[in-house]
């Protein structure tokens, strides 16, 4: 885990705490945008990690999208 990523990922754990409970069942994908927005933290690097957030929160709107199951796609790892 990159060491810039640990205050996003504190900041998603503390929105996923204390507010997200405010406001039950909002998110129209499963994993949940702020389960997303953890996981992209946890693989993948700053600026991938914002990016990927920031167009799935963009995507979670009443408008655009139907929402259903969009999962985070792993990295692959090379054998050798």
């Amino acid at each position: 885990m990159k060491i810039l990523n640990l205050p996003f990922i504190y900041i998603i754990k503390f929105y996923r705490f204390f507010i997200s409970p405010l406001f039950y069942g909002s998110c129209k994908f499963e994993p949940s945008c702020s389960t997303y927005a953890l996981e992209c933290f946890r693989n993948y690097n700053l600026f991938k990690a914002i990016f990927k957030s920031t167009v799935r929160i963009i995507k979670c709107n009443p408008w655009f999208n139907t929402g259903g199951y969009d999962p985070i796609k792993k990295r692959k790892v090379k054998n050798g």
